[in-house]
């Protein structure tokens, strides 16, 4: 993704992981300067934790605490956007999360903790995410 997103943000440090695909996080900027953002990562959708489908936030409190346990005492956080000012409707900068030089976003994805975001399609597959995430678990 090295072409799709030119623009590079190092995390000092994480505040709260608020969801699975969303977190709050000071920027460096420099100069022993920094700024705090709320984070969307990017082309991912997770469960919600905020939800009275009480199945859908079961799955919603994992993924959170999945992101949590691969940001913890992380040294090298990065935020990787398409544009200078990734913001989105809500004010959230949107980009792609890199730990170590692993993409999270893909992870999630991989390891079966988010769909692909296709743009707002509301009907989940929770239980298909879910078996996705057990056959992975199981092979390890």
């Amino acid at each position: 993704m090295a072409d799709k997103d030119p623009y590079v943000y190092k995390i000092r440090s994480v505040h709260k992981v608020v969801d699975g695909d969303t977190i709050d996080a000071d920027i460096d900027l420099g100069f022993n300067i920094s700024l705090t953002k709320r984070i969307r990562l990017a082309d991912v959708d997770t469960p919600e934790c905020r939800t009275s489908n009480t199945y859908e936030k079961k799955l919603g409190l994992e993924v959170k605490q999945w992101l949590q346990k691969n940001l913890d005492g992380k040294k090298e956080i990065l935020i990787k956007t398409e544009l200078p000012d990734s913001t989105e409707k809500y004010g959230r900068i949107l980009g792609r999360l890199y730990v170590d030089g692993v993409c999270l976003n893909d992870r999630m994805i991989e390891e079966g903790y988010a769909w692909k975001y296709d743009g707002g399609t509301k009907k989940k597959d929770f239980a298909l995410l879910e078996a996705k995430r057990n056959a992975i678990s199981s092979l390890t």
